[in-house]
């Protein structure tokens, strides 16, 4: 899945400069008021109030300097949404990953327990809100995305990774729309935990951000979590509606109307060519 939303992820890098600045200059004016702040007068509006008026004596008569000013806390707050959007990054790859079993290896065990449990007492709510499948992953945003794997192997007997790349040629432009926008979804909710981060830091020198990281990880997790459900539908959707199309396109007529697993092991075999 990683390389499907690699994939998807590229039709999202240029939107994302522009929808940092606005976000990283807020932070920038929170860094400003716990420069001047700190832990000691974290709420004291006085001290706020007099520091605001002396920056603006300063610069009431320089206007170029005034300028170059308000160029400098843009630049600022456009490199501290970078920043944001960095950590995001590593907040997904923290969702997604699978790995080293030192690390992940107690809470996976964990996840597949309460998984068996469910599935074992025929509680298949309690069951699905786990993992649809047996869990791999220690968190349920990793689970969700490689279910969508598994189940089209189950289903179809097609091996996802080098079946979607062909099916995504076949889908009608709405289709793709769908699957890029809950893609972005996903990058919001991340980049979101990204600046709760950034929050938390700030923390360590004026507390009120503090609380301000914790709601916007909280948020993070939650946008996270419906985006990612979201996606997966859409692309398990998307191969239940086409694949049947994508084996005609390969001059395979399905003879239920439908990929069986069979045939999509035949198929599987074509796309991987030997790899």
């Amino acid at each position: 899945m990683n390389g499907f939303l690699a994939e998807l992820g590229k039709h999202l890098a240029q939107r994302w400069v522009s929808l940092l600045a606005l976000p990283g200059l807020l932070f920038t004016v929170f860094a400003t008021v716990a420069s001047v702040l700190g832990q000691r007068h974290a709420l004291d509006r006085r001290r706020l109030g007099h520091a605001a008026g002396e920056l603006v004596s300063r610069y009431d008569q320089r206007p170029v300097s005034a300028v170059i000013l308000a160029a400098t806390i843009l630049l600022a707050g456009t490199a501290v949404g970078l920043l944001a959007r960095g950590l995001g990054a590593l907040v997904e790859q923290a969702w997604l990953i699978s790995g080293p079993e030192w690390l992940v290896g107690g809470l996976v065990r964990r996840r597949r327990g309460r998984w068996r449990r469910a599935h074992a007492s025929a509680h298949v709510e309690a069951r699905n809100a786990v993992a649809l499948t047996e869990p791999a992953r220690p968190t349920w945003i990793g689970d969700r995305l490689r279910a969508v794997g598994v189940r089209v192997h189950g289903q179809y007997g097609l091996d996802f990774p080098f079946t979607w790349p062909r099916l995504w040629l076949l889908l009608p432009e709405t289709g793709r729309a769908d699957l890029i926008a809950a893609r972005e979804a996903m990058t919001r909710a991340s980049t979101q935990a990204g600046w709760g981060l950034l929050y938390l830091g700030l923390g360590a020198l004026w507390w009120p951000a503090a609380p301000v990281g914790v709601v916007l990880l909280l948020l993070a997790r939650r946008h996270g979590r419906e985006a990612v459900g979201n996606l997966a539908d859409l692309t398990e959707s998307a191969v239940d509606l086409y694949s049947a199309d994508l084996a005609r396109q390969l001059g395979v007529d399905p003879p239920s109307g439908h990929v069986t697993p069979a045939l999509g092991r035949q198929l599987s075999e074509r796309f991987r060519k030997g790899a």
